[in-house]
C-alpha cells in the first residue's frame, strides 16, 4: 500500500521568500502619487539630494512599497487582488529586484490555487528568465510538487498500479532531480518522502503488470517486468516484495540455484523485514532438495 497523497503546501512563505513584517496596509494609490511626485520634482524644482542619485533612491522605494502591498493581498489569500498587484510590480518596475520576486509569487498564486498545470509553466519561465536567482531552489520544488499533486487517487478510478504512469514518472523524476540539484534546499525532507511514494508506485505498477502475466502463464514476461523495475527503480520500498516476487517466479521456470540464490539475497539484505521469513523458507526447502 502506498502512502497517502500530500497535499499542497500552506500559503504561508518561508521567511526568507517574503518581505519583512509591515506594520499596515498602504493603499497602492499612494505609490502611483509618490511615482507621480518624483516625476514632475525636476519640473518644479524640487530634485532629490545629488548625494543619492537622480531618482534611483526612490525607484527603488517604490517598487518596495508596491511588492509590499502585493505581499498582503498575498497573506490575505486574496488571490485575484494580489494577482494585478503583482503585476503591476512587474510592469512598473522591471528593472527592479522586486520585479522577479513579483514574478514567483505569481506562480506561487496558481500553486495555491491547485491550478497546477498553469503553475507549472509559471515556474519553468521563472527558472528560464532568472536562472542565477536565490530562489531558483523554491521554484524548482514547488514544481516538482506540482507533478506530484497531479497523481490522482480519486475514489471511483482503478487503483494507481492500475493506471497508465506518465504522470508518476514525471513527478518521480522531477523530484529526484531536485533532489539532486538542490541537497540543501527548502522542503528537502517532504520532497524526499514524496520521491520515495513516487519511486514505489512505479514499481507497484511493474509487479502488477507481472502478476497480471503469471496469471496468464507468461512467466518469462513477467520476470522480465520484475528484474526490470529492481533495475531501473533501486532503493524503493518495495525492493523486498519485487524480490521475493522475482524468486517465486524462477520456482516456476524451474530456475531454482537463481531462485535460491534471490532469497538468500533478501534474508542476508533485509532481516528485519517480515517477508526474509518467507524468503528463508523457501531457502530451507532448496536446500532440503539438494538445491
Amino acid at each position: 500500500m502506498t502512502p497517502a497523497r500530500l497535499r499542497p503546501l500552506d500559503a504561508t512563505l518561508p521567511a526568507r521568500y517574503a518581505p519583512s513584517a509591515v506594520p499596515r496596509r498602504l493603499p497602492f494609490v499612494l505609490v502611483a502619487l509618490a511615482l507621480g511626485f518624483a516625476a514632475v520634482a525636476p519640473l518644479t524644482g524640487c530634485e532629490p539630494p545629488k548625494a543619492y542619485g537622480p531618482g534611483v533612491l526612490q525607484y527603488s522605494e517604490n517598487a518596495r512599497r508596491a511588492y509590499e502591498e502585493a505581499m498582503m493581498a498575498f497573506k490575505d489569500r486574496s488571490w485575484q487582488e494580489a494577482q494585478i498587484l503583482f503585476r503591476e510590480v512587474r510592469r512598473r518596475f522591471s528593472f527592479s529586484r522586486e520585479a522577479p520576486l513579483a514574478q514567483l509569487r505569481l506562480a506561487d498564486i496558481e500553486f495555491e490555487q491547485e491550478r497546477f498545470v498553469e503553475a507549472i509553466s509559471a515556474y519553468k519561465q521563472f527558472v528560464r528568465e532568472n536562472p542565477k536567482h536565490g530562489d531558483v531552489a523554491w521554484a524548482r520544488m514547488r514544481m516538482a510538487r506540482c507533478y506530484y499533486n497531479q497523481i490522482s487517487d480519486a475514489f471511483l478510478l482503478p487503483a494507481q498500479e492500475e493506471r497508465e504512469q506518465t504522470s508518476v514518472a514525471e513527478a518521480s523524476r522531477e523530484i529526484q532531480e531536485y533532489l539532486r540539484d538542490f541537497p540543501d534546499g527548502p522542503e528537502f525532507a517532504q520532497m524526499k518522502k514524496l520521491g520515495a511514494d513516487a519511486l514505489a508506485r512505479l514499481v507497484a505498477h511493474e509487479l502488477y503488470v507481472a502478476r497480471f502475466y503469471i496469471k496468464k502463464n507468461r512467466f518469462e514476461a513477467a520476470l522480465g517486468r520484475v528484474d526490470y523495475a529492481i533495475a531501473k527503480y533501486p532503493g524503493s520500498s518495495k525492493d523486498v516484495e519485487a524480490l521475493v516476487l522475482r524468486g517465486e517466479i524462477l520456482l516456476r521456470l524451474e530456475r531454482r540455484p537463481e531462485a535460491k540464490a534471490t532469497f538468500e539475497l533478501v534474508v542476508k539484505k533485509y532481516p528485519g523485514d517480515p517477508r526474509s521469513v518467507q524468503a528463508q523458507r523457501y531457502v530451507d526447502r532448496l536446500v532440503k532438495d539438494g538445491i
